[in-house]
């Protein structure tokens, strides 16, 4: 007597999907560990197992495998950081939700470590510093702009402010100090308490420059 269907096979657009998931937590690793210049291929290739073919029938260079590393590294953190500003509001209490959210993230470890491969690779690998931009720092900028757009026709903010450069001040506000002592690594990990003083700090400044 039957009791059940059988299970469906595995698809090969999922056997696929998890060897790609694989590629990209294997390269993460080893550019965070090697830097960009560093890192190969084929040392990649190997630790993924099989042929260097397998892994170029994913990826076609090492620009194209650092780019969907930063890609899937930040889109970790996209969701968390525009969902402060989505469900919109008055500005001190979006803004705020939004600083002390942006610098939680900024200053955890692993992005600690992306930030200084990126800043140590630019120099001689522009793409490397495009494409975090594109990844990362783009996004944020776009999803602000677009909150402090509404809130300037919401009346919130004066009517002559500009939404893309009031999100990059506001951005830069909330990075403050902070981070770039965490980045240069000569303080420890700030408690909650100077996290929410520095995104309070950083508010009233920017109100005080593009509040109505």
């Amino acid at each position: 007597m039957e009791t059940g269907k059988p299970q469906q096979a595995d698809s090969g657009e999922a056997r696929r999907e998890r060897k790609r998931r694989q590629i990209l937590d294997i390269a993460r690793d080893v550019f965070l560990r090697d830097g960009f210049s560093g890192t190969s291929m084929s040392e990649i290739s190997a630790k993924v197992g099989g042929s260097k073919g397998t892994l170029y029938a994913y990826f076609a260079s090492k620009n194209e495998l650092f780019q969907a590393v930063l890609e899937d590294f930040l889109a970790r953190h996209e969701a968390e950081i525009s969902g402060t500003i989505t469900a919109g509001g008055p500005p001190g209490e979006v803004l705020l939700a939004f600083s002390e959210r942006f610098l939680e993230v900024l200053l955890r470890p692993e992005n600690l470590a992306l930030l200084r491969l990126v800043y140590a690779e630019a120099g001689r690998f522009p793409e490397v510093g495009q494409a975090f931009y594109d990844s990362g720092p783009a996004n944020a900028e776009q999803h602000l702009a677009e909150y402090i757009r509404g809130a300037v026709e919401g009346g919130f903010l004066k009517q002559d402010t500009e939404p893309y450069l009031a999100a990059r001040q506001m951005i830069l506000l909330s990075q403050g100090w902070i981070h770039n002592r965490r980045l240069w690594n000569v303080t420890p990990a700030p408690s909650e308490a100077e996290i929410k003083e520095n995104a309070h700090a950083a508010v009233r400044t920017f109100l005080a420059a593009f509040g109505a």
